[in-house]
């Protein structure tokens, strides 16, 4: 054998030993890896068995709290609409209510005035408005105001 051939087959020899080795650390890193892919298995499949749970029981209770809202919806439409029909039934009663109250008024001064003649009074009118821009009283003072002003003159 040539020095060339000697040398050729021990740098073989060194480059197969160099393969070996590297092979040997690549499938201790497979090892390591496939350790560390199980122990992530193990851990995960728990944690996600328990998220699954855990968004299965959020997702019952917003379908609750759906049901829930258009519950009270439906309760504050139907009470609105109670009130509405509410007022729509006693609006009349309680104008009448209220003008009986006003002639019963009338009829006991009438009845109590001193002078043995009737009163003239000029009905009052009822206002929708709270206060009346021009004079800044209500509808009782300003009906008040015009009785102590009749009276007067």
């Amino acid at each position: 054998m040539t020095p060339l051939a000697v040398v050729l087959i021990v740098v073989a020899i060194v480059g197969l030993v160099v393969v070996a080795m590297a092979v040997q650390s690549l499938i201790v890193t497979l090892r390591s890896l496939r350790e560390t892919v199980e122990d992530l298995h193990r851990q995960t499949l728990p944690a996600i068995a328990e998220l699954r749970s855990t968004v299965a029981a959020a997702n019952g209770e917003i379908a609750r709290v759906d049901s829930l809202l258009d519950t009270a919806e439906e309760v504050g439409a139907r009470v609105e609409a109670t009130s509405r029909l509410a007022w729509l039934v006693m609006r009349n009663p309680l104008v009448k209510l209220a003008s009986a109250s006003v002639a019963g008024d009338r009829a006991a001064r009438r009845l109590g005035s001193r002078s043995g003649r009737p009163e003239l009074v000029a009905p009052p009118t009822l206002e929708l408005s709270e206060q009346s821009p021009a004079s800044g009283l209500t509808g009782s003072r300003r009906s008040d105001q015009r009785r102590r002003t009749r009276r007067a003159g």
